[in-house]
């Protein structure tokens, strides 16, 4: 029995050891990681794509409209 707990507690020893080199690994490629290209090649200027602002105008007109129509509609079931 002694004898299994031992080789169990060498493989996961191996397995630690095997761990602690993969981590190492990873944090050295991170460290060198160039982030600056990430963030040259991430850049984007919202305004190329839609205008926001006259979007969001024209929505609350749009809603302005549609409200106004139902007022209407309850003024005249009303009278």
């Amino acid at each position: 029995m002694a004898k299994g707990w031992k080789i169990f507690a060498g493989v996961a020893a191996v397995a630690a050891a095997a761990c602690a080199v993969f981590a190492i690994k990873k944090r050295r490629e991170m460290e060198e990681y160039d982030y600056e290209e990430l963030d040259d090649c991430c850049e984007c200027d919202c305004e190329c794509c839609c205008d926001c602002e006259d979007a969001a105008e024209e929505v609350a007109e749009d809603v302005e409209a549609e409200l106004d129509k139902v007022e209407e509609a309850v003024e005249e079931v009303d009278a």
